[in-house]
């Protein structure tokens, strides 16, 4: 028998059950996915990645039993051993979760797969993946071969991650990701024996001072690439929690935490920033600390900023208290966002900076996934969660 970790602390334990219930709700039992947003069928391979997490971490904090677990992997795992792929051999951007038919980052259909991947997105879900079979041995073999039929080695080319979309003449290819979120899915790679040495060795970086404080930025911002360096809480929080950082990166999450909580100083702004989905247009926006040449940007995925939404990410609350609970700030952060949630469909996205705005009512996968990921983390005291203590 699996040891279960028990949630003490009665508001961690109202918590998890307030972001299972996202899951109770958009689970799809034909397919075993998980819906992005609440009762939208579609989802990324970021996404499913959440959900692969979110469904572990429910698993060892009790919140569901072996058989439950056991039957909602079974499910989802012979979905992905018959999921339809493209030419390329790679899972494409999106997929309906109640069909598992391909689909469009619009959520339209793509029966032929035009639409590419995301390096990103499968690096996140590449960490489930592996997290799952290192923790439940008796799936690992499926797990294997499911990941063997995807060709994770046209994502890599001359050590760096690479993506593809659709574009005038078929597939158009690119380097994908910036500082942070290209380590960390990097890393993800790297578990299943595919190593993107200059994402994770040899970065561009460059210093920028925010707050008072130096941090390190991608070199390649939208103007000198056509994609933002956006410098935000989420793959930093994520590599912490799942995977551990390396000690050279621990002066940036530090400073990135200090930074936001100076702004607060500064202006009594809670802040915790993240890509995030919205309530309203344009529905999802990148709220970054720095981002191509601006401090607390947010941008939509065109570049075009709404400082008017900027917002406190929940999930980002809750994960940076996690990772330093006896941190007055981030105590703060925990507080602030404890009962932002509809009880019967989990937690809220955020709430904007603008206090006529009120809440970010989107709730979605990854919101309720990462808080359920927190509160393990939490719970194993530090112990990265993708792997075995």
């Amino acid at each position: 028998m699996e040891s279960i970790i028990q949630l003490d602390n009665p508001l961690d334990q109202a918590a998890a059950q307030r972001a299972w219930n996202y899951f109770e709700n958009n689970w799809n039992p034909d397919t075993g996915m998980v819906n992005a947003v609440d009762r939208l069928t579609w989802a990324t391979w970021w996404d499913q990645g959440s959900a692969l997490l979110g469904v572990h971490a429910a698993r060892q904090l009790g919140l569901i039993s072996e058989s439950e677990f056991n039957g909602k992997l079974s499910v989802l795992l012979a979905t992905l051993e018959q999921l339809p792929l493209p030419p390329t051999k790679l899972p494409n951007k999106a997929y309906g979760t109640d069909t598992a038919a391909m689909r469009t980052l619009g959520n339209r259909p793509d029966p032929n797969g035009t639409s590419g991947w995301s390096a990103l997105d499968l690096g996140r879900y590449l960490i489930a993946l592996h997290t799952v079979k290192t923790h439940y041995p008796n799936f690992r073999d499926r797990i294997n071969k499911i990941v063997a039929g995807y060709d994770l080695n046209k994502s890599i080319k001359d050590g760096w991650l690479w993506g593809s979309g659709s574009g005038h003449n078929g597939l158009e290819y690119w380097q994908e990701g910036r500082l942070g979120y290209e380590q960390y899915a990097a890393d993800g790679f790297k578990l299943w024996g595919i190593e993107a040495n200059n994402a994770l060795q040899n970065p561009p970086t460059q210093p920028v001072i925010v707050e008072g404080l130096e941090l390190m930025v991608d070199q390649r911002d939208f103007n000198s690439s056509g994609a933002s360096n956006h410098l935000t809480n989420d793959p930093y929080l994520l590599w912490a929690m799942e995977l551990g950082v390396p000690e050279t990166w621990q002066a940036q999450i530090e400073n990135l935490l200090q930074v936001q909580a100076n702004r607060y100083a500064d202006t009594g702004i809670l802040t915790a920033v993240n890509e995030d989905a919205l309530d309203r247009k344009p529905y999802f926006l990148y709220y970054s600390v720095y981002s191509d040449g601006r401090s607390w940007s947010a941008t939509d995925v065109r570049g075009k900023n709404y400082p008017e939404l900027r917002f406190l990410s929940t999930k980002a609350a809750f994960a940076w208290n996690s990772l330093f609970p006896e941190n007055e700030y981030c105590q703060t952060l925990r507080q602030a966002v404890q009962n932002l949630a509809d009880e019967q469909k989990g937690y809220l996205s955020g709430r904007y900076e603008n206090p006529d705005l009120g809440p970010n009512t989107a709730i979605n996968v990854n919101t309720n996934a990462i808080i359920l990921e927190s509160l393990l983390f939490k719970a194993q005291n530090g112990q990265p969660i993708a792997h075995i203590s």
